[in-house]
């Protein structure tokens, strides 16, 4: 069973990462920390000040940090390194107001796993450790997006970011039975019936496998793997290429959406706290329970996915426990 730490309020994070980092990382150690510094628009990133708090607690433990994030695949403010760093900057997050170098890059190494040849970028390869901080909220195409969705999308190319969502788009293997259950769930709105068919803009697919987890006739498959399964595959391969992580989920203005949405949408959920923990597996699960102890299903029935789903295949892949402590 996995020991997780909770605090209720964001003003004890930087005196819990002052307790529980020297037993992770070493004094003089480069750490990556990985954050989502937000797309053009949206309102719910973790703010610079926050960030700013444990980058000063990490740098009080003598490490060397530096903030990560990778270019995006869709467009918008994120989808080239340059441009990145001009919404980060638009975002409050410099190196002057943070205290540590920011790091945006798609250069890479290639680890495979079962199915895919993920290209996990290189400068979290190079460094000593990674503290993953996450931003919870919901995802259209895993339901939740917190630990795994951070690394298993965050730390990767945007080549491998394409790999895992076109790995997961539908194929049929039998007769469409025309009941719309398939366009109902889809999150692209990509999916037209004509003459009592579902009919697919593959164009336009987004590759979250809604459409085959929640057809009830079993008629669709994925080219590849199931989104989920992709999805905790590149963050399979990220951990392999980094011995020593922390992560710290940060449960605040739960979004419909993720960061990565210009909209985000309205917030789902009351603020509920923080989480840190050394298991990437225990904590998004932690995480989601908490959640639905608030609102039931909420984000699963937004989205029409199960949001434990990606949990699951990161456990098969033995990258951690599902139960856990709390204290």
């Amino acid at each position: 069973m996995q020991k997780l730490t909770f605090i209720k309020e964001l003003d004890k994070l930087e005196e819990t990462i002052k307790q529980q980092i020297p037993a992770v990382f070493s004094e003089g150690e480069k750490i990556a920390v990985k954050v989502h510094m937000g797309e053009t628009h949206n309102k719910f990133y973790l703010k610079p000040d926050i960030i700013k708090k444990i980058i000063s607690a990490l740098k009080e433990l003598n490490l060397n940090p530096f903030l990560f994030d990778s270019p995006v695949v869709y467009p918008g403010g994120r989808d080239t390194v340059e441009k990145y760093y001009k919404t980060a900057e638009e975002h409050g997050f410099t190196e002057e107001s943070i205290g540590c170098p920011i790091i945006i890059s798609d250069e890479s190494v290639d680890v495979k796993t079962k199915n895919l040849a993920v290209h996990v970028c290189k400068p979290i390869t190079e460094a000593d450790g990674m503290l993953v901080i996450t931003h919870v909220k919901g995802h259209s195409c895993s339901a939740i997006g917190a630990s795994i969705k951070n690394i298993g999308m965050g730390c990767v190319s945007r080549q491998s970011k394409a790999d895992i969502h076109g790995g997961a788009m539908p194929e049929y293997t039998a007769e469409c039975q025309g009941c719309g259950v398939c366009k109902e769930s889809c999150p692209a709105h990509c999916i037209e019936m004509k003459d009592k068919k579902a009919v697919f803009d593959l164009d336009s697919c987004w590759g979250c496998s809604s459409c085959i987890l929640n057809c009830p006739h079993g008629v669709l498959k994925p080219n590849l793997s199931h989104f989920d399964n992709l999805l905790a595959q590149g963050a399979q391969a990220v951990l392999k290429k980094t011995e020593k992580v922390f992560f710290i989920n940060i449960m605040v203005n739960l979004a419909r959406k993720c960061d990565c949405a210009d909209n985000a949408g309205p917030i789902i959920a009351e603020d509920i706290g923080i989480l840190l923990g050394k298991d990437i597996v225990a904590i998004d699960k932690a995480s989601v329970d908490l959640i639905n102890k608030q609102k039931p299903n909420a984000f699963k029935e937004i989205h029409h996915h199960d949001p434990y789903l990606h949990i699951k295949y990161a456990k098969k892949l033995g990258m951690g426990e599902e139960e856990y402590d709390i204290s």
